[in-house]
């Protein structure tokens, strides 16, 4: 076992933290010639370092290893491979994630929270007995779901993957969700994490990407005493907002990224948090949505660029946006 140094609250008040970034590698997106396809320790390192970022969390990309890289590749449909190179999903990309912030780049390991990620909804066992052999080895501050990439349900987590929360609250780890309310995503529905959320006090959940400013989901988690939000690639996720602007969303001026921010910190002020999910400020890529549904995405955006929404707040706002990452990651 190697001793790590855990960062504690009183290491991150008042301090500039992006609350979701991503290391790792996405092979299907390297095999497809799509972008980004991958992000180290270091390079995130010096990222956060040029644009006066002080802290990160930190998790990994994809499911891939434990699924038919092929199939992947080619459809990116999870169909389980006769020999996975993972036991379960994420094994080897936690293991990985973990060992670059540590052994790889310990000389930036002092700003990175790495979070683990699960599948909600998959050999749920297996996947704690993973995760216990992790936390044996390395600090561990938290865990991602993105249900659409792992093709399994928030909802999930009610029922077969309910011992995650258990396992989760045991810890005092919060949960990041990707979430949306696109309709062809039946996996992320900000509806489904928010009722997770509800049945769940003890445990605190972040939905990320603005809920794509859906009025309601912001209003719902912003009355909800155990759930935040962040700005994951607010830069691109505004373009999208612009195209896509219904009666649902907030009425907002969607022609700079930076005044979404201010809207929504005056709005939900000790709801929202700011993140850059670097490298994923840029989108190039076919995603596969559900069953036979892919949607195209060409975004492209700049961590100089997220990080200018949270230059453009006052200092007020920037620390209150500062105290609710730290209270998400640690509790009240």
């Amino acid at each position: 076992m190697i001793a790590k140094k855990h960062l504690h609250r009183e290491d991150l008040a008042g301090k500039v933290i992006d609350a979701h970034s991503h290391i790792g590698i996405a092979l299907r997106e390297a095999a497809q010639i799509n972008f980004p396809y991958c992000s180290s320790a270091e390079d995130l390192a010096y990222r956060q370092k040029a644009n006066g970022v002080d802290f990160g969390v930190v998790f990994p990309i994809s499911p891939a290893l434990y699924y038919d890289l092929p199939t992947i590749i080619e459809t990116g449909e999870l169909r389980p491979a006769a020999r996975p190179i993972s036991r379960v999903p994420y094994e080897r990309e936690n293991r990985l994630l973990l060992t670059d912030v540590h052994q790889f780049c310990p000389e930036h390991s002092h700003r990175f929270l790495p979070f683990i990620s699960v599948d909600p909804g998959r050999l749920i066992d297996e996947q704690i007995a993973s995760l216990e052999e992790l936390e044996q080895e390395f600090p561990i501050y938290g865990v991602k779901i993105h249900p659409l990439m792992a093709q399994s349900k928030a909802l999930a987590l009610l029922g077969v993957g309910a011992p995650l929360l258990a396992f989760c609250a045991a810890r005092n780890w919060p949960i990041l969700f990707h979430a949306t309310t696109d309709p062809t995503d039946p996996f992320s529905q900000a509806a489904d994490i928010l009722t997770v959320a509800e049945r769940h006090p003890e445990l605190r959940f972040c939905l990320a990407h603005c809920v794509g400013c859906h009025r309601e989901s912001l209003d719902h988690a912003a009355g909800l005493p155990n759930a935040w939000v962040d700005t994951a690639a607010l830069k691109i996720q505004v373009e999208l907002f612009r195209a896509e602007q219904s009666a649902a969303m907030l009425d907002l001026d969607y022609s700079d990224h930076t005044r979404v921010f201010q809207a929504l910190v005056e709005r939900y002020p000790t709801t929202m948090l700011w993140a850059s999910d670097s490298p994923y400020y840029s989108y190039i890529t076919r995603r596969l949505q559900g069953e036979g549904v892919y949607r195209e995405f060409r975004l492209k955006g700049t961590y100089e660029q997220e990080k200018a929404a949270l230059d453009a707040l006052t200092p007020a706002q920037r620390d209150q946006v500062s105290e609710n990452t730290v209270r998400f990651l640690f509790g009240s």
